[in-house]
């Protein structure tokens, strides 16, 4: 009897494959790293994604000392006071080479050191072209000045900048460097806001208007230049035709003597 009894918590314990001896050896401390690598590898990857992305959209944001004389750059502005849109800055010229194109885009071509590399600021570009930017006011074209301090929907409003990476990016990043000594970057959107502190989160990128303005500049430049080399190759095949023809005609010649 006590034989029987025996045999049958033994099959009892082969069929649960050890019974509390088996569970207790669950290598729960494994699963738990593969967990962990998984979690940490898609954040890595996440984040590498995200890297390239502002890379392939902006990858000289952060170039130290451009730009150099004799380069171009063109960036896109917005003035936007109160919840409103300011016009443009209305076609210019200036010596110095920064100007402004007529519809929101900056065009940046240094024709100075003064105003080149650390100096192609946002206060030199205004100063270009005649608006009147300080660390804390902005007077637009028709006179209209905004003060830190000046009532803005009821509150005290504020002088930003918000820099967003490139055409269609939804965020941008709020300077910390006062408006006029903020560095110009190439192919990017700028905000110029006056709002009150509350609302510097949600400053907006400059209107579709000026977005695909700057596109079409950048686009329109980048083919000028890539289709410049191809309007001077006939001009380097020239010499050997003439050179082909003059051969002919003097092989035409020696034919003609021999004949006689």
């Amino acid at each position: 009897m006590g034989r029987a009894s025996s045999n049958k918590k033994v099959a009892r314990v082969a069929g649960t494959g050890g019974g509390r001896t088996g569970s207790s050896n669950t290598p729960w401390s494994y699963f738990g790293l593969i967990a962990l690598i998984v979690v940490v590898g898609v954040a890595l990857t996440y984040t590498s994604r995200q890297g390239y992305i502002n890379k392939k959209h902006h990858p000289k944001a952060t170039a130290a000392a451009a730009p150099k004389v004799g380069t171009t750059w063109y960036t896109g502005l917005g003035v936007y006071t109160c919840g409103t849109w300011q016009a443009p800055i209305k076609k210019t010229t200036s010596p110095t080479g920064l100007t402004a194109l007529g519809n929101g885009v900056m065009k940046i071509s240094p024709k100075t050191k003064a105003v080149a590399g650390h100096n192609a600021t946002l206060g030199a570009w205004a100063k270009a072209v005649g608006l009147d930017l300080t660390g804390t006011s902005i007077k637009l074209p028709d006179g209209k000045t905004y003060s830190n301090g000046d009532k803005c929907d009821g509150k005290a409003g504020t002088l930003y900048v918000m820099q967003f990476p490139y055409v269609g990016a939804a965020a941008g990043t709020l300077q910390t460097a006062k408006a006029p000594d903020v560095r110009l970057a190439n192919n990017v959107l700028l905000t110029v806001a006056f709002v009150p502190s509350s609302d510097k989160g949600k400053i907006p990128p400059p209107p579709q208007s000026v977005q695909r303005a700057l596109k079409h500049t950048v686009a329109s430049a980048t083919t000028t230049t890539t289709t410049t080399p191809t309007t001077t190759a006939p001009t380097t095949t020239a010499p050997s035709t003439t050179s082909t023809t003059a051969k002919s005609s003097s092989t035409g010649k020696s034919t003609k003597s021999h004949k006689k």
